[in-house]
């Protein structure tokens, strides 16, 4: 039987090895291209204002676990949910605080809203105005186009009659903006921003401008769906100055974030445990508890991780992260249904019989064995064996020695080489006596 002979009785087994190798190659393959990424970039909008607040704080998180954070500062804060839908943007993460139409942007997912954003009208503290429609022949600070608050700051002066036609508009940026109704240089300045934003705060504690109440809250919202009815206490801002004093009827807005949809799952877990730590406290306009949350922003797919880790309570960390390292957790986080199917796979071939991976390892192993001891044995009837090749047949006769992988047909072809050997070795003897 020449060499080609034994070949081909190797079977399927012989190649399962092989087979396993490359499984394991693919696992090893999966788990590196599923590490979670060490760098994100966060789009916000202008320094200063809450998107961009947000980010920081983002920032000093994920730095924690060793994200690194970068972020791009957007004034037409409008375009943010482009650029996160958009697969060639590098932007990871972003915000909005306005409508978004129903299945418009196929890739994005949203983490959860975390704040209600009201629109605050501030005045002229000399200004005896009580109504909007009153804004003609005024001088108004506006947000600058393609932002949140410019949508909903056209809206309401649409609704009461007012336009750049009859009043003039002066597009700031929010700074500016605080900094022009603190001078006198604008009558009116409206702002969307939450009611802990430090400017908006300045304005509403110190007095210099007061603050308008909308009479016809409800009948606005009721033509523009994604607003909703916010009021601010009297005293909220300053219970000693009676700041406001009478409370404030408004219009808010629900800020989501919002990300890519490929967004690695253990950057949206340390993403939603941020967020569910800052904004979870209650506000002048919401109550403990209520943010974040998954209730206002419908017309985008929801990450269902975050809804979890919203909806439970204030210790929840997801069971992987809880015991694992963060970088292992996130790995096997992202390949835990390539790992479930694997394991399924397995339960229903070992249910139907099919012999487990041990198993057929030690099949394989033993068939291989068995073809090499043969080859060794007719080697053996032409000359006698090198050292390295009775050591190669101590390690087999060792392997079925082990456990249970006995084999009559091994032990046989390892008696008769080493029959065979022990005599080549004593007639060399006899021929030098």
């Amino acid at each position: 039987m020449t060499e080609l002979d034994h070949d081909k009785k190797i079977n399927i087994f012989h190649f399962l090895p092989w087979l396993g190798a490359f499984l394991l190659v693919c696992l090893l393959v999966a788990i590196i291209i599923n590490i979670p990424p060490r760098s994100i970039i966060i789009e916000a909008g202008p320094k200063g204002g809450f998107f961009d607040t947000t980010a920081l704080m983002l920032k000093e998180k994920l730095k924690e676990d060793g994200i690194e954070v970068s972020i791009i500062n957007n004034e037409e804060t409008l375009k943010i949910i482009k650029n996160i839908d958009d697969p060639n943007s590098k932007a990871d993460i972003g915000f909005i605080a306005h409508e978004v139409p129903a299945n418009k942007y196929k890739n994005i997912m949203s983490l959860g809203s975390i704040t209600m954003d009201p629109f605050f009208i501030y005045l002229r503290p000399d200004l005896n105005i009580a109504d909007p429609k009153d804004f003609k022949g005024l001088r108004l600070g506006i947000s600058p186009a393609n932002t949140g608050a410019r949508i909903v700051t056209d809206a309401v002066l649409g609704l009461y009659g007012i336009d750049n036609k009859n009043a003039t508009f002066v597009p700031l940026s929010l700074l500016d903006m605080a900094t022009a109704i603190e001078n006198g240089s604008v009558d009116v300045a409206f702002f969307l921003q939450p009611t802990d934003n430090k400017i908006v705060a300045r304005l509403g504690q110190s007095g210099v401008a007061k603050l308008m109440s909308l009479d016809r809250v409800e009948a606005i919202i009721k033509k523009y769906g994604y607003l909703h009815h916010l009021t601010i206490d009297a005293g909220a801002f300053n219970l000693d100055k009676d700041l406001p004093a009478t409370p404030i009827e408004m219009l808010g807005v629900p800020v989501t974030v919002i990300a890519k949809d490929t967004l690695h799952p253990a950057i949206v877990t340390l993403v939603s445990l941020a967020l569910k730590d800052a904004f979870r406290p209650p506000t002048l306009v919401t109550k403990r508890g209520a943010f974040p949350t998954m209730e206002y922003e419908r017309d985008l797919d929801i990450d269902l991780d975050a809804e979890k880790i919203y909806k439970n309570g204030t210790g929840y960390i997801p069971p992987l992260y809880k015991v694992l390292n963060f970088w292992v957790a996130g790995v096997l986080d992202k390949i835990l249904l390539l790992l479930s199917f694997i394991l399924s796979v397995s339960i229903v071939f070992s249910f139907i019989g099919f012999p487990s991976p041990y198993n057929i390892w030690i099949d394989s192993t033993s068939e291989r064995y068995v073809v090499a001891l043969e080859m060794l044995y007719k080697k053996s009837l032409k000359k006698p064996l090198s050292n390295k090749e009775l050591a190669k047949i101590k390690k087999i006769r060792a392997f079925f020695n082990e456990g249970n992988h006995a084999s009559k047909k091994a032990s046989k072809l390892i008696m008769d080489i080493t029959a065979r050997h022990a005599g080549t070795t004593e007639s060399k003897k006899s021929s030098t006596t």
